[in-house]
């Protein structure tokens, strides 16, 4: 028997079944899929990156090394559930080719919530922003379903990586941190990204504390901006094929000619 929040959970043949404590009981079925390794947490399914020390004046610089344009739009959040509104994509009202980024300084780390899951897995851009502003980076995704974890750790000089995709180690360099002592390789897929994370000093529990100072930054992503326009071709491309209609053809530009000339 397991308490998520104030839903009572229990295992029988393999099957979840929750309820509501105190409440009329709803029995909710989900299977547990086999793995080939021990069971894990099924809720790990998020990204977040960490800059040592406060670099909140120096957004643009942070981001530039990934590729995003810092806008100087600051908006503030609090809790959870603002936070996941405020970082979806599409915002309504604003431009497609923009992203928005949850960001929270604690006293040592500054640490951004990374909802695209991308920024942590480019070694290059991490290592380039550590060698660049002399900064230690650390961060991970997860996604426990797939059997997927990355772990990086980004100092100016050393780096220290696991990458473990469908359950199997692609990667494992660098000498163990001290704070991954404990841990096994196969926790990674569960909690043990975010337990090395807390023994950093950072915990990903304090963006939903309701003191956090969490901001919410816009940049613009060229990539998100060719990609929509990609999605777009595409999907005029499919609806001219269904319709059966040709587009009108830009007509043909000819030079001018003397008017005595006949051909």
């Amino acid at each position: 028997m397991s308490f998520l929040g104030g839903i009572s959970c229990i295992v029988e043949n393999d099957v979840l079944h929750c309820g509501v404590v105190q409440r009329r009981e709803v029995r909710l079925r989900f299977i547990i899929l086999p793995k080939t390794r021990r069971e894990f947490p099924m809720s790990a399914n998020h990204s977040l990156i960490l800059f040592e020390g406060d670099v909140t004046n120096n957004f643009a610089g942070i981001f530039d090394c990934f590729g995003l344009k810092f806008t100087g739009d600051i908006e503030r959040a609090t809790g959870l559930a603002e936070i996941w509104e405020c970082t979806g994509w599409p915002r309504k009202g604003k431009p497609r080719n923009h992203i928005h980024k949850a960001v929270l300084y604690n006293g040592m780390w500054t640490a951004v919530l990374d909802r695209e899951m991308s920024m942590i897995l480019d070694q290059e851009q991490c290592e380039n922003c550590a060698k660049r502003w002399s900064v230690n980076v650390f961060g991970y995704m997860i996604e426990s379903v797939s059997g997927s974890c990355v772990m990086y750790y980004f100092t100016p000089e050393k780096v220290r990586g696991l990458n473990i995709q469908n359950f199997e180690v692609l990667e494992d360099f660098g000498e163990p941190l001290p704070q991954e002592e404990g841990i096994s390789t196969e926790e990674m897929l569960g909690d043990g990204a975010m337990r090395v994370s807390r023994r950093i000093g950072f915990s990903d529990s304090l963006f939903a504390h309701p003191t956090s100072k969490v901001k919410i930054l816009a940049l613009e992503d060229p990539k998100r901006e060719a990609a929509d326009q990609e999605r777009s071709a595409m999907f005029a491309a499919k609806q001219q094929h269904r319709s059966g209609v040709n587009l009108p053809e830009k007509p043909e530009s000819r030079p001018e000619k003397p008017w005595w000339k006949l051909w």
